[in-house]
């Protein structure tokens, strides 16, 4: 009886947090261009983030998710561009995509202000659109299924390529306040494998995700609060949701902590470097009773940040800086 109640303990965690088939990140901020492309070019004239996550790290095939990721600014042209490269299995299942970016930047209120009359405005909305290349793939030889003996179960290895897009605004006021939604698999396509013993149907369905933020500092700027929340819906899954705070000490060290829904605390700290390269990681700490047989989540984030060239004149020479 007990191993029947952790098995369906393991099989609802499994259920809840993967019935979501788009990626989820513990770093919300360091990973938000991911979830939507709107972001592309928000971060500066060029900037990388190379992340790993690792699930549930007591249970044998357990997910885990590599992520690659450029966006940056064209000079004077109000448009970011950028794209990703993901890496993501789940025990027999599994994808790869490649995706490719561009963002429109809308500077508000810069014509109607003489507040913004230095061409700089301090509120930014931007529209983004993301084009992918899916390759998903599925091991019907690895299933555990209760009747191995039906004729019509899969069990041949199948790997299918589709298309797939994404739509996204996002809102920016300075670096104080921020708000994105997403939509991410907007084309919603059938994943069919048909083997010669069997056929497995996979729908694929559109998500919807929700992030505000922003940044109250103290201290003259050496200290700082960063609240965060977000929302993940997807027809047929639970909600999820996550609400926390971060602390920045002098703009290098930060801790911070989330609640996530479905019984999850994050905990999560990191430093940068002149806001040139930073390094974060996070630590999802299951609060439910089977807390101990499933494990922990751990995620790693590594991000850099170049600034634009600009020309610096002194007397009748020039120079280059970053």
């Amino acid at each position: 009886m007990k191993k029947l109640l952790l098995l369906s303990g393991v099989l609802f965690f499994l259920a809840s947090v993967e019935a979501q088939q788009v990626e989820e990140f513990s770093l919300l901020r360091e990973n938000a261009f991911t979830l939507n492309p709107a972001l592309a070019g928000m971060q500066g004239w060029l900037h990388g983030t190379l992340t790993g996550r690792k699930q549930f790290s007591k249970i044998d095939q357990a997910p885990y998710t590599a992520m690659l990721a450029l966006d940056g600014q064209i000079a004077g042209k109000n448009v970011g561009i950028g794209g990703y490269l993901i890496h993501d299995v789940t025990g027999p299942t599994g994808k790869s995509a490649i995706t490719v970016a561009v963002a429109y930047n809308i500077p508000l209120y810069k014509k109607y202000s003489p507040r913004f009359s230095s061409g700089k405005s301090n509120h930014t909305l931007s529209i983004g659109l993301s084009l992918s290349a899916v390759q998903y793939r599925l091991r019907g030889d690895q299933l555990e299924v209760n009747d191995a003996n039906d004729p019509g179960l899969y069990t041949s290895k199948g790997s299918k390529i589709f298309p797939d897009a994404s739509f996204g605004l996002y809102y920016r006021y300075k670096q104080n306040l921020y708000v994105g939604i997403s939509v991410p698999q907007i084309m919603g396509l059938n994943v069919n494998y048909a083997g010669t013993d069997g056929i497995a149907k996979i729908k694929k369905v559109q998500h919807l995700n929700f992030l505000i933020g922003g940044k109250i500092e103290m201290a003259r700027g050496n200290f700082s609060i960063d609240p965060v929340a977000s929302l993940r819906w997807e027809k047929g899954a639970p909600l999820q949701g996550d609400i926390g705070l971060r602390t920045v000490m002098y703009k290098i060290f930060w801790l911070g902590a989330n609640y996530r829904s479905l019984n999850y605390m994050v905990f999560e700290a990191g430093f940068n470097i002149k806001d040139k390269f930073s390094l974060s990681y996070a630590y999802d700490l299951n609060i439910s009773k089977y807390r101990k047989d499933i494990g922990s989540t751990h995620e790693l984030s590594i991000g850099f940040t170049v600034s634009r060239a600009q020309k610096v004149w002194r007397g009748k020479g020039a120079a280059l800086r970053f």
